[in-house]
């Protein structure tokens, strides 16, 4: 993948003690996630996981406040919309696929950009090179 040795930061204690062996996962949804997990890691020559409180990490913190609010999430803050599973394996014969709840956010200035990254807008360039100027 590129990187020998990886650290994960985390504000999910459980998560945290799943990936480090000390908790167990009970949930299939996250037993899901952890095969993901399990396979990409791999990978790596090292990976290390770190649960740090979610008030530590300034961003997570603004993100979790804006949702909370019900407000847009700061612009600085960059994400990725995802369409599918993250832990989708199609090599499990009859897998099925957790739900995904979707997010409504504000419209705003990467709005454009994202669509058109994603690919779904014909005419984004034109409305992002007007922004620009």
């Amino acid at each position: 993948m590129g990187a020998p040795c990886i650290i994960i930061r985390t504000d999910s204690q459980v998560v945290a003690g799943q990936i480090n062996k000390s908790f167990q996962a009970r949930y299939p949804e996250l037993a899901k996630y952890l095969m993901a997990y399990r396979k990409a890691e791999s990978h790596f020559k090292g990976i290390s996981v770190l649960n740090i409180p979610c008030s530590k990490i300034a961003d997570v913190d603004a993100l979790a406040k804006a949702a909370a609010n019900n407000n847009p999430h700061p612009a600085h803050i960059l994400y990725e919309v995802l369409h599918e599973s993250a832990a989708q394996d199609n090599t499990i014969p009859g897998a099925v696929l957790a739900p995904v709840t979707a997010i409504a956010t504000a419209s705003d200035r990467r709005g454009p950009i994202i669509d058109i990254l994603a690919g779904h807008s014909e005419d984004a360039p034109d409305i992002v090179a007007a922004q620009l100027h």
